[in-house]
């Protein structure tokens, strides 16, 4: 059965994307894997790079619970906070815990007592993105009080960068500021073994973000796409994904023919108009309507008319075009950046809709 709309994962290039980024900063690599690799299919993909990662983070238990079940090899962080009523199942899994607040403090002590087993930890630290952490006039009156319970051991401290892709970086050393100010005065009272803040525009854009730490977090950039298009111009990655649809339907139609939903465009010519099957439902943002293109054979054809859930009007006038034929969605000209930077939005997002369950992931090795 011939597909509808299809995405390719290469995975030989998210594993030379993994090695250059190793070989770039010389420190631990943690593969962000969160919302199932922003949508393209970590059941698929971690198997084939647990030999190159030293670490996998995640957003929540399920995600963690679900690469267990892939007999993955490498530790599994959840980088956000957890609840009370699932400190049980990481620690009996081993799975680390993100520790911001003293409920969960609390908690670990109860069933770390209880099994007789350890809860590995990773200290988090608010130093300017506002969403979880200690606060610097916090943290150190926390790490005095919990290294006096045995049953806790503090892995790693880490940050996140509110800006690491701007290119005014007045913020981000804002932060970076904070977080070594508190990594000194952690010292003082305990050795941490893993510190860690950059992520895929830190390490493009901030050097010093990896430079003096010990490990990185990097999701976009295993992928080949870019946190900011201009940041291409530091390293060049390989995009490991491509997307494609076909075309469905081809008609002509006649000058001021109004088309799609809300009649937002209406042909100044006489137009052959084709229709795909990829619309909002699959990941093609509606937002997009008017502002951009396809690929037929290699040539960018508009998109015309407002996006509908399932199906994108494409102008195809003087196109060699017949029903079945495959339509690029994106590949490795940044479209995936410049979907982002027309919908005001980032490539994350841009990415987790393209993870829609019917478009089907398609796993290549380099062919």
């Amino acid at each position: 059965m011939g597909q509808r709309t299809w995405i390719e994962v290469d995975i030989e290039k998210i594993r030379k994307n993994i090695l250059k980024i190793k070989n770039l900063t010389g420190k631990k690599f943690l593969a962000s894997v969160k919302c199932d690799l922003y949508g393209m299919g970590i059941k698929n993909i971690a198997e084939k790079i647990d030999d190159l990662v030293d670490f996998y983070g995640v957003a929540c238990l399920d995600e963690a619970l679900e690469l267990k079940e892939l007999k993955i090899k490498k530790p599994i962080l959840i980088m956000s906070s957890i609840f009370p009523e699932e400190v049980e199942q990481c620690i009996l899994n081993n799975i680390r815990i993100t520790l911001c607040n003293d409920e969960i403090f609390q908690k670990i002590e109860k069933i770390s007592t209880k099994f007789q087993k350890k809860a590995f930890v990773h200290i988090k630290i608010d130093t300017g993105l506002g969403r979880i952490g200690f606060r610097e006039n916090e943290i150190i009156p926390f790490i005095e009080k919990i290294i006096k319970f045995k049953g806790i051991e503090i892995e790693g401290i880490f940050s996140h960068f509110a800006t690491s892709e701007w290119k005014d970086k007045t913020y981000a050393n804002h932060q970076l500021n904070i977080f070594n100010k508190i990594i000194n005065k952690i010292k003082k009272i305990c050795k941490i073994p893993i510190k860690h803040i950059a992520n895929s525009g830190a390490i493009l854009n901030l050097p010093e973000s990896y430079k003096n730490f010990d490990m990185v977090r990097i999701g976009l950039l295993i992928l080949g796409v870019y946190p900011a298009k201009y940041l291409a111009n530091k390293i060049k990655f390989d995009c490991a994904i491509r997307g494609f649809t076909r075309v469905a339907f081809i008609k002509d139609v006649e000058k001021s023919t109004p088309l799609s939903y809300g009649l937002s465009f209406t042909t100044k010519r006489k137009t052959k108009v084709a229709t795909c099957n990829i619309g909002y439902g699959d990941g093609l943002r509606r937002c997009l309507s008017n502002k951009f293109w396809l690929k037929l054979n290699g040539e960018k054809v508009k998109i015309i008319g407002n996006i509908c859930m399932d199906q994108t009007l494409l102008d195809v006038t003087g196109k060699n075009v017949k029903i079945g034929d495959v339509v690029e969605i994106f590949g490795d000209n940044f479209e995936i950046e410049t979907m982002a930077e027309i919908s005001s939005s980032v490539p994350q997002e841009i990415l987790c809709g393209f993870g829609s369950k019917r478009v089907k992931k398609i796993y290549i090795n380099g062919k």
